[in-house]
């Protein structure tokens, strides 16, 4: 039966508030690092950049930066040749092409990480209104479900001194880093916040061996960009030793990151994201209202979409869903073709009939 929760769903222009880049200028942030003279992720771009030039032609330091492919296209490129153990051309194996997705992965992970740490220091407008929001989250009424690989919502709450943790799934068991960097696991002090993510966050690590899933604090997240690399990588990418390796609290076997890309191919048949995925329809099908805060129902995210209309068709009593949008939706008088075909409002509208409201900037808690 549903419950009168509150079920917030979040995407990439929720997290724009704290200073995080939209998917569309992912692009201009990730380049950046090639002109980067410190830090680890200047080792990842010359072998990232090389693929990119080889596979589509494109040159960082001659072409416009609007030409470079999609994140999309990039990863499905990758996913579609290396989990099906084929080559993509002549220069490229399989094994290669799994190691430039880690090296992605990386550059994202740290690219995330320092997004987030630059808009706590050097805070956006909007920043004000996204604290305000979440200090009004109770984790007795509401919940989240998020699209996104990002710590916002964890690092803001942790910003505020909200006395509760982030509960993921019963499969994602916290741990923390000890004095000598061995994890431990630690149970947490408080009651949960449920925050579902579809397609796994920059701070889990994942055992191949025993299957066994972990999420650790905001303030290790840097080492999983580190992590997210096989052992021989970090040493052949990296002049100097870099952080010791984590190792499996239970088995002992390195840890890895497992995130589903932005690709049209995501591989979401891991124990942590099929936890990640049956806990997020528990709480759309209980949840009295849905509400979307910046998220555009892409259409990569199809499975997700999928998901939705599955739950919503099967209540007996429909959730109220209310779509929280940059710009109010637009009539068909008020806008050509194209500025419907692109607001996100309409999208909704076309997706579902039971959107009950629109709302604009930040909604209240």
């Amino acid at each position: 039966m549903p419950n009168d929760k509150t079920l917030f769903i979040v995407g990439a222009g929720f997290s724009k508030n704290a200073g995080l880049p939209l998917q569309s200028e992912f692009t201009r942030l990730f380049l950046r690092a090639t002109k980067h003279r410190s830090g680890l992720s200047r080792f990842l771009m010359p072998t990232l950049a090389k693929f990119v030039e080889g596979t589509f032609g494109f040159m960082p330091d001659k072409d416009d930066v609007s030409l470079y492919p999609d994140l999309e296209d990039i990863f499905t490129m990758l996913d579609l040749s290396a989990n099906s153990g084929h080559n993509l051309g002549l220069k490229y194996p399989p094994q290669e092409l799994r190691t430039v997705r880690r090296m992605l992965l990386s550059r994202i992970i740290r690219m995330l990480n320092k997004a987030y740490l630059d808009g706590k220091r050097n805070p956006p407008p909007e920043r004000t209104l996204l604290l305000d929001f979440l200090r009004g989250i109770d984790p007795e009424k509401h919940q989240f479900v998020s699209l996104n690989w990002d710590l916002v919502i964890e690092g803001c709450l942790e910003e505020l001194r909200v006395p509760y943790q982030p509960y993921y799934s019963r499969e994602i068991d916290p741990i923390a880093l000890d004095k000598q960097h061995h994890l431990v696991c630690s149970r947490p002090d408080s009651a949960g916040l449920t925050i579902c993510k579809m397609h796994g966050s920059i701070n889990w690590l994942y055992c191949d061996c025993c299957r066994r899933a972990y999420w650790v604090p905001v303030r290790d997240v840097a080492r999983l960009a580190v992590q997210v690399l096989k052992k021989d990588e970090v040493e052949k990418i990296y002049p100097k030793r870099v952080s010791r390796r984590l190792c499996c609290p239970s088995c002992e076997m390195d840890l890895g990151v497992r995130l589903a890309t932005f690709s049209y191919q995501k591989s979401l048949k891991v124990p942590l994201f099929e936890s990640a995925w049956l806990e997020a329809e528990k709480v759309l099908r209980r949840a009295a209202k849905w509400v979307f805060i910046g998220y555009s129902l892409p259409a990569a995210d199809f499975e997700f979409k999928y998901l939705l209309k599955r739950v919503a068709l099967s209540r007996s009593i429909p959730p109220q869903i209310v779509v929280v949008t940059k710009n109010p939706p637009r009539t068909e008088s008020q806008a050509s073709t194209e500025r419907q075909r692109t607001s996100s409002a309409l999208t909704y509208q076309r997706f579902s009939e039971r959107v009950n409201e629109f709302e604009t900037g930040c909604v209240r808690v």
